[in-house]
Formats: structure tokens, C-alpha cells, sequence
């Protein structure tokens, strides 16, 4: 059984038949030809039953933008929307002057951090680096000496 369709409200218009029997379609071979192409009446009556439906229907017709247009005209929109409303206006060149310096100064001072950071992080490699062949260079030495040791007490002529 099909639901009533006169609770559809996502509907444009409503259907042409004023009848329940006038929906199913075994039952609509009964409807009067009258009734069937009777142009659709729904809107007309919502528009003339209550008048701020019918401004509220015709609201919708619009954009947002035609919506918000006549509520800033017709003096009805909030006051602090109008105060919040950006409107762009171009600086003055000596007023753009110190907002760069200072910007170009933090950019030059962070670059100068960032490298300063990176020398440091250099040196401190190399100091390592310094270690590690300081500490390969006596343990070559001491192997060295090891190893000539006891190729000395191999060679040593027996008595």
C-alpha cells in the first residue's frame, strides 16, 4: 500500500489528482478527464492562505545572495553584520615601509640563527670527527708496536 502523498513536503507541486483512488493506477482509469488536466493548484492556495508563508515561499525562490541583498536595503539586517563586513582598502605606501623592514629584519635574523646553527652543528662534527682519528691513529700505533714486539721475539736468535 502506497503512503499518502499529500505529507510529501519535498514535493514542487502537488499531484494532479484530488482524489486518493486518482494515485493508484488501476483506480486512476476512473478519474474524469476533467480532473486529470486540471493544472496544479497547491502553490496558488499556499501562497493565498497565509501571507508570510507566501513570503517565505517567495523567499526561497531567491539566491542567498538576492536574500541578503534586500535585508541590507530594506534596513532589516543586523548591525553587526555591517560592522564586521570587510571592506579592502589598499595601504598607503610609507605605512607598507615598516611592516617590510620589520619583516625583511626577522627573516634576516632567522636566517642568520638557522646558519649560525649549522656552523655550530659543523664544528661540533669535525671536533668528533678530530677525536675518532686522533683515537684510530694511537690504536694503529699501539698495534704497530704490538705487532713489532713480537715479530722481534719471534726473530730473536735462540742461544
Amino acid at each position: 500500500m502506497a503512503g499518502n502523498d499529500n505529507k510529501d513536503r519535498n514535493r514542487a507541486v502537488s499531484p494532479r489528482t484530488t482524489s486518493f483512488a486518482g494515485k493508484h493506477p488501476e483506480l486512476a482509469k476512473d478519474t474524469p478527464d476533467s480532473f486529470r488536466e486540471a493544472p496544479p493548484n497547491r502553490r496558488e492556495f499556499d501562497h493565498a492562505r497565509d501571507r508570510y508563508i507566501s513570503l517565505q515561499l517567495k523567499a526561497m525562490e531567491k539566491t542567498e545572495a538576492q536574500r541578503r541583498g534586500e535585508s541590507e536595503r530594506s534596513g532589516r539586517s543586523s548591525e553587526m553584520v555591517k560592522l564586521s563586513k570587510p571592506f579592502p582598502e589598499l595601504r598607503p605606501a610609507n605605512e607598507q615601509a615598516p611592516i617590510r623592514q620589520a619583516f625583511n629584519r626577522a627573516w634576516l635574523r632567522e636566517q642568520r640563527e638557522a646558519r649560525l646553527a649549522e656552523l655550530e652543528k659543523q664544528r661540533q662534527r669535525e671536533q668528533q670527527n678530530a677525536v675518532q682519528e686522533q683515537a684510530i691513529e694511537q690504536s694503529k700505533k699501539s698495534m704497530e708496536r704490538e705487532w713489532g714486539r713480537k715479530a722481534q721475539e719471534e726473530h730473536v736468535p735462540q742461544r
